[in-house]
């Protein structure tokens, strides 16, 4: 998949507008550890148990894989959205994600033994399951409203997730200065600083 298939494809993937607790962590968030990015050090989630980022991380790099720009694991998406939902959201949004995605989770890795397991497809087979769950979640002729209340939370966080991970992908500085085109205006580019060094402690007029 070449770039420009990879931007259609992912237009096409997420179907909504970037969220606005997506806006705030990408402008709250720091770049990745130095440490994990130089090959270092793994990462450790600190809101997502194993299983959950697992998942996370398998459906990041089936929506953006690696092709001739970085894909979502190149550039630490899931380690974002792990930052984005346990230190941006409240905490009432974090336990409404957590079961969500522990239902999205069921329906997509194989508690039902008629379904294959996501994260054990391989990655053509992965991207056809993908495209089959988004258009099952998009269906025009089916009444979300009157859905179960689990169906429709493992509804909304699949969409959730689809927003974080495109933000997260473009929104991230390799991509924001390596891929995309970059006019450092006002400045240098700082995901990450001392307010009080930066602003002298105001915050930023955005």
């Amino acid at each position: 998949m070449k770039r420009r298939e990879l931007l259609r494809y992912t237009a096409y993937i997420t179907g909504m507008a970037v969220s606005a607790p997506v806006a705030s962590a990408l402008l709250a968030g720091c770049k990745r550890d130095e440490a994990v990015a130089a090959g270092e050090a793994v990462y450790t989630p600190d809101f997502f148990n194993e299983k959950e980022y697992e998942f996370i991380s398998r459906l990041s790099d089936t929506m953006i894989p690696t092709t001739d720009t970085p894909g979502a694991l190149d550039v630490g998406v899931p380690e974002m959205v792990d930052k984005m939902v346990g230190q941006v959201y409240g905490e009432e949004a974090r336990e409404n994600f957590r079961d969500g995605l522990q239902e999205l989770m069921k329906r997509m890795d194989g508690e039902d033994a008629d379904n294959p397991s996501f994260t054990g497809l391989e990655n053509d087979q992965a991207l056809i399951y993908l495209q089959d769950q988004d258009m099952h979640y998009k269906d025009p002729d089916t009444d979300w409203d009157t859905i179960p209340e689990v169906e429709a939370s493992a509804r909304a966080v699949y969409f959730d997730l689809k927003s974080q991970i495109v933000g997260a992908w473009f929104n991230s500085e390799p991509i924001g200065t390596e891929v995309l085109a970059y006019d450092p205006v006002p400045g240098e580019y700082i995901p990450c600083g001392d307010l009080q060094e930066l602003t002298g402690g105001k915050a930023w007029a955005i």
